[in-house]
């Protein structure tokens, strides 16, 4: 049984992490062409291109999971614990964000948001993405075959790259006030005496 579901996590590895790097380049590469007009056209663009991807995935599953690196509870429990703390740890982040903020309908509207940069803000630049990297680094110990961990560490890399396209469209809409930020608040990593604060 064990077996089954280390594969079914390898599985929704391969097609799910996929997925949120191919709507977040999409999202950040082509906002500024989507302000002005209909909402709709970006998010039905982006449930198009989602829906060929997971299918191209999904088609792929039986060669994009590789092999089986064997059931290893001295992966699956640490991988396990990793996930779910992240999982908590988002629950920090979210109560920070409006379901528009969370979804980037300011960077597509072109409307003005506030910048946020309190709570696990004062410790990331982008805690979401912090989180996403931990998350699915535990999520591939857990399942233990090859191609969650080539596709967690390929999809951690792309990650990175959007996250300095997020970051170019902020120090657009926010100025100088976002190179202060940037200045006090690292990317990605926190500093170690920080962390407490990101729970605030």
């Amino acid at each position: 049984m064990i077996e089954l579901v280390r594969y079914a996590m390898a599985v929704v590895a391969v097609i799910v992490l996929p997925l949120v790097i191919v709507f977040w380049t999409l999202f950040h590469l082509t906002a500024p062409f989507w302000r002005g007009r209909s909402l709709w056209q970006p998010y039905l663009l982006a449930f198009v291109v989602l829906s060929v991807t997971a299918s191209i995935s999904w088609t792929s599953r039986t060669h994009l999971v590789g092999a089986d690196l064997g059931t290893a509870w001295w992966l699956i429990l640490p991988g396990l614990v990793i996930y779910v703390a992240a999982l908590w740890a988002d629950r920090c982040v979210r109560r920070h964000l409006t379901f528009a903020i969370f979804a980037g309908v300011p960077e597509l509207a072109g409307t003005k948001a506030p910048l946020l940069d309190i709570g696990p803000f004062a410790v990331v630049r982008h805690p979401r993405y912090a989180l996403v990297l931990v998350a699915t680094a535990g999520w591939a110990l857990a399942a233990n075959w090859s191609g969650a961990y080539l596709v967690s560490a390929i999809c951690g890399a792309a990650l990175v790259a959007v996250t300095w396209l997020e970051e170019r469209d902020l120090r657009t809409r926010f100025g100088v006030a976002y190179d202060d930020y940037a200045a006090r608040v690292p990317m990605l990593v926190p500093r170690p005496a920080d962390v407490p604060r990101f729970f605030e």
